[in-house]
């Protein structure tokens, strides 16, 4: 049976999914389509490596910096509506008893188990700020995000994401990479696609190709717009 500190990481990381599904996937599908254009405009592997890691660095402190951002907001955000319900139990007692008894209404209590459950919980004022947060703002300790630790997830799943297209040109000449980069990318985004079908009950098959559609087409015009740009500027024979 899995300890409380074992359930408790589990926890992070389901919380944390979001993060980690769209680093992985932003990494792997942005940088595919980057080195694709660039290796189809220049075919130079030094450029396309070169440019392939300043763009994953840059990608991954940026995504990581929007994570925080926006996860650090939205939490502070709930814990001023927490804090505003905390004010309103100790300045206003009645009208919060009487929210609390509207609720028990409308969740179909008779008259006597209101009351019950109205003295019970007004007893404690702890019990009391939590039944409110999570019937009246339906705010659950699972939304106040991590902000720091979902920060860091975006950003290594971004450069895992990355890292995948563009190891072939570290290894292989240009023209052999480019194929291999994509097939490996697409490959990458149908497991991660497949898992997340199979986690969320969705199908597997089809979670796994709408990730592949979505990147072959954004490898295609990378592609496209990386050759007309080198032909453009005189960087292509």
């Amino acid at each position: 049976m899995p300890n409380h500190s074992t359930r408790g990481a589990y926890g992070k990381l389901l919380n944390a999914i979001r993060e980690l599904v769209f680093g992985l996937e932003d990494g792997l599908v942005s940088t595919m389509g980057a080195v694709a254009g660039i290796a189809a405009g220049t075919e130079n592997g030094g450029i396309v490596v070169l440019s392939g890691l300043v763009i994953i660095a840059v990608e991954a402190l940026s995504m990581a910096a929007g994570s925080y951002l926006s996860n650090k907001s939205h939490r502070e955000m709930l814990e001023k509506k927490i804090a505003d319900e905390r004010e309103e139990i100790e300045t206003k007692p009645e009208e919060e008893t009487e929210e609390l008894r509207v609720m028990y209404r409308q969740r179909g209590f008779s008259p006597d188990e209101v009351e019950i459950l109205v003295r019970r919980i007004t007893a404690n004022k702890e019990l009391w700020l939590e039944e409110m947060v999570a019937k009246e703002l339906r705010i659950g300790m699972h939304d106040l995000e991590e902000p720091n630790s979902r920060a860091v997830i975006m950003g290594f799943s971004y450069v895992a994401g990355g890292a995948v297209p563009l190891l072939p040109y570290l290894v292989l000449p240009v023209g052999f990479a480019l194929p291999v980069s994509v097939v490996a990318t697409i490959i990458a985004l149908y497991v991660i696609g497949y898992m997340k079908g199979r986690a969320t009950g969705l199908s597997r098959f089809k979670s796994g190709g709408e990730m592949v559609l979505v990147a072959s087409a954004a490898a295609l015009i990378a592609y496209a717009i990386g050759k007309a740009v080198g032909h453009i500027f005189g960087l292509t024979v």
